[in-house]
């Protein structure tokens, strides 16, 4: 595993199977205890897959997509993360996070990001005080590490297990929405990016009503953000007309549908990283 420190590039050991320890030789490969080398991509690309989890089946009421479009050709994960995760209380867990940087760094990141919000859930936190333990974390993270840039905006939210509320938290994040037969309600911002202020005080909760026939999706800002040849923002509003636009199709084809979306409007010249996760409310046989 590659870390940076003080500006370079340092080698640590990684576990692999069998209780073996790979070392870095060289930039370009890993050697295991018998000698043999595999090529150091290969072995980071498994390494941050692994961090960002298989793919998402469907829950009891849910049904569930998720979609990535990375910038780096041949590498397709960077500091965004999508995660849903259940708990045996029945209550699921959303998160959609864009870490700060790109890369192998920001994979790093995003994994611990990732886990501990489930760790705090499953401790009993709610929404807002899993949040506001993840500041205090970037926070200490970040001088611990000697890592100022440590920073992410969030959307992090529980669905009950009777699926009918969801609590969530907006930490600098503004291309989330529920969509319903009443129309679309855009779910704005209730707290500053994570890692920039040590104030609990600063995030708030809100809880809404969901009912079978809602979807939700969310998006990282490599969606809103893509430009067109003119130089025109996507925004957060074909957030909204895309899931519209496919609101007959199961959630993986609509998250699909975003990334393609901001890969179309940039004329194939994305600048960030998208991530998108899009949840149907469905019946619970429905799976």
């Amino acid at each position: 595993m590659l870390r940076r420190h003080e500006g370079r590039v340092c080698r640590i050991a990684v576990p692999v199977k069998g209780g073996g320890r790979r070392a870095g030789r060289n930039r370009s490969s890993l050697t295991s205890v018998d000698g043999a080398e595999a090529p150091l991509d290969d072995e980071l690309r498994l390494l941050v897959e692994e961090i960002y989890g298989p793919e998402i089946g469907d829950l009891p009421g849910l049904d569930i997509g998720r979609a990535y479009w990375g910038t780096r050709t041949g590498f397709p994960y960077g500091g965004d993360v999508v995660d849903v995760f259940q708990y045996a209380n029945g209550r699921t867990a959303l998160a959609v996070i864009d870490i700060s940087g790109h890369g192998i760094l920001a994979a790093k990141n995003a994994g611990l990001t990732k886990h501990a919000l489930r760790a705090y859930v499953s401790q009993g936190f709610g929404a807002v005080a899993s949040i506001r333990a993840l500041n205090h974390l970037f926070i200490e993270n970040s001088a611990f590490e000697n890592d100022p840039e440590f920073f992410a905006t969030a959307f992090f939210a529980l669905i009950n297990a009777e699926r009918t509320s969801m609590q969530y938290v907006a930490a600098g994040h503004e291309a989330a929405c529920v969509i319903s037969a009443e129309g679309c309600r855009f779910l704005d911002a209730t707290g500053p990016i994570l890692g920039l202020l040590d104030d609990d005080h600063g995030f708030h909760e809100e809880h809404i009503a969901i009912g079978k026939g809602d979807i939700f999706a969310a998006v990282t800002d490599g969606f809103t953000e893509a430009r067109d040849e003119q130089r025109a923002f996507l925004g957060r509003d074909a957030l909204a007309t895309t899931i519209e636009h496919n609101r007959e199709r199961s959630a993986h084809q609509q998250a699909h549908a975003l990334t393609m979306r901001a890969f179309g409007h940039a004329n194939a010249h994305l600048q960030d990283d998208v991530a998108a996760l899009v949840v149907r409310l469905i019946d619970n046989d429905l799976r």
